[in-house]
């Protein structure tokens, strides 16, 4: 039989209250129920069967669905079934009609999807008393679908911007690490944002520091100190500051930007361009360990982590160990240790010390480790983010102490630069004026040093030559903090003079000579303790010169203190 079409009779409302399903193989009774509906201000649809009801419902989408339990063919049951998996995650209520009232058949239409039942015959107050509870049921469901999607939506939005900050977090953090590529390393965020710090950077000689940190946490709030620790990092090592120096400066930023409960457990290692020492710092991190042809010798943790105190202890020891060709260098953050199995049990309790305890020299560890790892931890999520890396420090991590040096250019070459008054407190990089020019091709090896000497010279000449700033100022951190201040203010103010300075290369047999020369306007700075005191290693200021000292050949000063030449061989 043809379904009828959209019943029209009757007078609905000003504002109708949606579209109505009625389905029964009794036409009478469809139409009876039609005009009831009608006249509370719904459209109708009319089937007389379960399939016809099934391609309305499909069509039409109603809101609502009167249901005859007793028919031919397809039951009001099966049709219902049906109805539901049509609706998805969207309500429709349906209504059975029936004239049965036994236990049983009302559980049967529950089962099938039924949600309230009109006995027949019907009566016009509790049809509308029914539509009424499911009007109020449907439209709440869609208030917390509405809800629940605008919700959905948020978080994507909200997961799309953090996976754009952690790329770009990871690119800032990363991008100046050095030897990447020659070190094996492992990292496992246990959310999107990683709370393990990894940070790898030439010294000015040559050598190799890293820093491996593990901030409380994870996730978003574990990562929000990585860019200033990466910072300080890599500018303080390229600029020749010792172990010391650049954990004090990582501590004292942290202690600053971190809340009280919050810092960051560090392993610290530095390799010098010769290559026959390492020297290590750990606080609060898992022992680091290093695989050498005699022993297997243990780094272990020895201080508070950084960001706790305010200051960091300007004593704290800093160990060292003898290296030879060969040694293999493993670190690691707590994470790995703590990694669990579907047990509960922890790596550190699996397997992991049998692996380090059976780890032979020239054997790289990391690819055994990792693989015992994965089978440990299969199937488990993990609460903590892992970091592991091994570095070999053999000739090619190590190229200065293995004799791998590039020679440098091929010929002789000058350049000079001088900077006036409002220029002055702006100098360019030794990379930025002298790249493009090509003059640096062949000298990448010693770029890092030739860069902390040309820095640490043109400051001396402007800070103390054109300025008149004393290093006295820097006795205290307060002082630090009024030296900068007022070198920002004389700059600002205008200051009158010039430096000027000149890069010579001379090529060498077995390598190449550059020659650093930086003059001044100024009176000429003393060379006595008022500005260069000798160098204290408790002291945080008057390094400078010292550090230029330790990395050339030779260092020259005027009698009038407004001109210094530096020569740099290798």
């Amino acid at each position: 039989m043809e379904p009828a079409t959209p019943a029209a009779a009757g007078a609905p409302s000003e504002t109708p209250r949606g579209t109505a399903l009625i389905v029964d193989d009794e036409l009478a009774n469809c139409r009876l129920l039609a005009r009831m509906l009608q006249r509370e201000g719904f459209r109708t649809l009319e089937a007389l069967s379960g399939e016809v009801a099934l391609e309305l419902f499909t069509a039409e989408r109603p809101d609502i669905v009167f249901m005859d339990v007793m028919m031919p063919e397809l039951s009001g049951l099966e049709t219902t079934t049906r109805i539901k998996q049509l609706s998805g995650m969207d309500f429709v209520p349906v209504i059975f009609l029936t004239a049965l009232s036994d236990e049983e058949s009302m559980t049967s239409c529950i089962a099938a999807g039924g949600d309230d039942f009109l006995s027949k015959p019907f009566s016009l107050g509790v049809l509308k008393s029914r539509i009424r509870a499911m009007e109020r049921v449907r439209d709440l469901h869609r208030r917390l679908a509405a809800q629940k999607l605008a919700l959905a939506e948020m978080l994507e939005r909200e997961h799309e911007e953090q996976a754009l900050a952690e790329r770009v977090l990871s690119y800032a953090v990363g991008n100046r690490n050095a030897e990447v590529e020659r070190l094996a390393l492992l990292q496992r965020p246990a959310a999107l944002f990683n709370g393990d710090l990894v940070l790898t950077q030439r010294l000015p000689d040559g050598g190799l520091r890293i820093l491996l940190g593990d901030f409380t946490g994870h996730g978003l709030a574990a990562a929000f100190g990585a860019l200033p620790v990466a910072d300080i990092f890599h500018t303080l090592t390229r600029r020749g500051a010792d172990d010391a120096r650049v954990l004090a400066a990582i501590n004292r930023k942290l202690h600053q930007v971190l809340p009280a409960d919050r810092f960051m457990a560090a392993v610290l290692v530095s390799i010098p361009a010769s290559g026959d020492a390492l020297y290590w710092w750990n606080g609060g991190m898992p022992s680091g360990w290093l695989r050498t042809r005699a022993a297997l010798v243990e780094l272990s943790s020895h201080a508070l982590p950084l960001g706790i105190q305010p200051e960091f202890p300007t004593r704290e020891p800093r160990h060292r160990l003898a290296l030879s060709p060969g040694d293999r260098l493993l670190l690691m953050s707590d994470g790995l240790l703590e990694a669990l199995d579907r047990d509960g049990r922890m790596f550190i309790e699996r397997g992991l010390m049998e692996l380090l305890h059976g780890w032979r020299p020239d054997e790289a560890l990391l690819p055994t480790l990792v693989e015992a790892l994965d089978r440990h931890c299969e199937q488990t999520e993990q609460l903590d983010d892992i970091a592991l890396l091994e570095c070999p420090l053999d000739a090619a991590t190590m190229p200065v102490a293995s004799g791998q040096l590039v020679r440098g250019s091929s010929g002789s070459w000058n350049w000079s630069l001088e900077l006036r008054d409002g220029q002055i407190g702006n100098p360019p990089s030794l990379r930025a004026a002298l790249g493009p020019l090509g003059l640096l091709d062949g000298l990448e090896t010693q770029e890092g040093a030739l860069e902390t000497v040309f820095a640490e010279l043109y400051a001396n000449a402007l800070e103390h030559g054109v300025l008149g700033l004393s290093s006295q100022m820097k006795r205290t951190a307060d002082g630090f903090e009024a030296y900068y201040r007022e070198r920002s203010t004389r700059l600002v103010e205008g200051c009158q003079g010039w430096v000027r300075v000149e890069v010579r290369f001379e090529p060498q047999p077995d390598g190449g000579l550059v020659v650093i020369s930086v003059s001044d306007s100024g009176r000429g700075f003393n060379l006595d303790a008022e500005h260069f005191p000798s160098p204290d290693a408790s002291c945080p200021w008057g390094r400078g010169l010292a550090l230029v000292r330790g990395l050339c050949e030779s260092v020259d000063i005027d009698p009038s203190g407004s001109r210094v030449e530096a020569q740099y061989r290798w």
